[in-house]
């Protein structure tokens, strides 16, 4: 049955941000092609004359624009940042409320689908009410994790998972996190973890890679890919990695963030320009040549909700060391596929990382792990909850 949906979340791409919000995009683009898709990403609203401050870029965000074929909308709303931040829920609702209203007048959409609890999914929980479509609210991480530390945002959160149809959780972990914090009943929240792309995480030759990308081949070398940001724990891993730090062992961080100048100045004050690139943002079709012209792959978050990327170790082969939190027992279920040590314990995580680099891995054993979670499959098990969402909503009551 073909669903005519709406989908609403700020955690998407945009010309300057092609790697935000990837995996929300995959499952869009499988969606696209089963059914009949509308999708709105509010931005924050830049006047014009700040387009040279860091975030000037959202002033130049087109109205509308085509990602990798699929059309986007990205109306405007207003909020303060990092100020008030309780108040950019009901900020973006009130911004952007006319907008839908339009929108859902012209396509006509069966149901919302948000991704993000707050602030868009408090806002497309309040839309849904007033325009009389179910709505379904997925949750990633670290907007339940995080966003919940403070009273009035835990409130709204609460109350966003509470008043929509049907809520989806990447983990158990994250699951138990909305019941036991937030009261919101288990059969209100189906668990439909991430998937991969099989067709550009791969096992492929170590040396040819490392060659490719101008590594010593007869070096040790460990990659991280992740948002520099304080809960990814970066800072963590650079003095980790200061203990066992030899000649002939490289530690290759990859992505970009508010914690980039501090980490640049970190790896100085340590000592260790000579052990520790930081290449910045990449794009995400390059990540499997780094990952694959590694030995391992270290992911030292404070906070997790389901990261991808050790299914995308896993599916190059690569073993994986990191922190024992969120869902990430869930994908490191076995000791054949990696080490899980204490979060923000640097010298714990030194030990898994020496440990990891000594050990003899088999890598069919750890792409196993990951065979056929295909971002086709996760939207398979989407729409079947969409589809249920709507049979119930449907069927008088």
């Amino acid at each position: 049955m073909r669903i005519n949906i709406l989908l609403s979340t700020v955690i998407f791409p945009n010309r300057f941000e092609i790697n935000r919000g990837i995996y929300i995009k995959k499952q869009a683009l499988e969606l696209a092609r089963r059914d009949r898709l509308t999708i709105v990403v509010p931005v924050p609203y830049l006047p014009s004359f700040l387009g040279s401050t860091p975030l000037g870029f959202y002033a130049k965000i087109p109205r509308e624009d085509n990602i990798d074929g699929l059309q986007v909308h990205y109306p405007r709303f207003f909020i303060v940042p990092k100020v008030l931040r309780f108040l950019h829920g009901p900020f973006l609702f009130f911004s952007v409320c006319r907008f839908y209203y339009r929108v859902i007048r012209d396509e006509k959409p069966e149901i919302l689908l948000g991704f993000w609890a707050f602030p868009d999914g408090f806002a497309n929980v309040l839309v849904a009410k007033i325009f009389k479509l179910p709505v379904v609210i997925g949750c990633l991480g670290s907007d339940i994790n995080q966003c919940t530390k403070t009273y009035l945002r835990r409130k709204m959160i609460g109350w966003t998972l509470r008043n929509c149809d049907q809520v989806l959780s990447v983990s158990e972990a994250l699951k138990a996190e909305m019941v036991n914090r937030l009261n919101v009943s288990p059969q209100r929240v189906t668990v439909i973890p991430n998937g991969i792309e099989e067709e550009i995480f791969y096992p492929r030759d170590r040396n040819e890679m490392r060659e490719v990308l101008g590594l010593e081949k007869q070096c040790q070398i460990a990659v991280c890919v992740a948002r520099l940001e304080p809960v990814k724990g970066i800072d963590i891993l650079v003095h980790a990695f200061a203990r066992i730090r030899r000649d002939g062992r490289l530690l290759v961080i990859i992505g970009d963030g508010e914690e980039m100048s501090r980490m640049k100045s970190l790896v100085e004050e340590l000592g260790l320009s000579r052990s520790v690139l930081l290449l910045g943002s990449k794009p995400h079709d390059e990540i499997p040549d780094w990952i694959n012209a590694a030995d391992l792959l270290i992911l030292p978050s404070r906070t997790e909700g389901w990261p991808n990327t050790l299914m995308e170790a896993f599916s190059c082969g690569k073993p994986v060391v990191a922190s024992r939190i969120g869902g990430v027992p869930e994908i490191i279920n076995s000791p054949m596929l990696g080490i899980m040590t204490n979060p923000g314990d640097a010298e714990d995580l030194a030990r898994g990382i020496e440990e990891g680099l000594a050990r003899d891995w088999d890598a069919e054993v750890i792409r196993a792990r990951v065979l056929g979670r295909s971002w086709a499959v996760v939207t398979d098990e989407l729409r079947t909850e969409l589809q249920q969402v709507l049979q119930r909503c449907r069927t008088p009551s």
